[in-house]
């Protein structure tokens, strides 16, 4: 499945402390950006995302960003674990504009991810899976 590869391919940029675009996403895996729901980016983020916090892990959503600002769009900030007084509104979602505090978060967000996977998988020979007790 797909989900699965995906992750991978988040665990290997977390492990080598990079970002991932959604447009690499969308055209490794052939599939659209999309909503948070279906088979789509955003869509299989959010499932992975909730399996890896399901297992005390911190998710992926930070270290995907837009090639033109290097950030996760401002869908991000719609999301339920974003702190309340940094969190939008659906309807402000697609403002890729990103606030100084924002920004900061996202960079805070970015480096837990980076430390926690390289902690967890050191080489990104044994990635480990869904499945497997991490």
């Amino acid at each position: 499945m797909f989900r699965e590869e995906m992750r991978q391919e988040l665990i290997k940029a977390a492990v080598e402390r990079r970002t991932v675009t959604y447009g690499y996403l969308m055209e490794k895996f052939g599939i659209s950006r999309g909503s948070s729901e279906g088979d789509t980016v955003v869509g299989a983020l959010g499932e992975i995302d909730r399996r890896e916090y399901q297992a005390g892990a911190p998710g992926f959503a930070a270290i995907v960003v837009r090639k033109d600002t290097g950030y996760p769009g401002g869908g991000f900030f719609c999301w339920d674990g974003v702190p309340a007084e940094l969190r939008r509104r659906k309807e402000e979602g697609g403002n890729p504009q990103l606030s100084d505090p924002e920004r900061r978060y996202i960079k805070q967000e970015q480096e837990k991810i980076w430390s926690y996977y390289l902690s967890r998988y050191p080489t990104h020979h044994d990635l480990g899976s869904f499945t497997e007790d991490r």
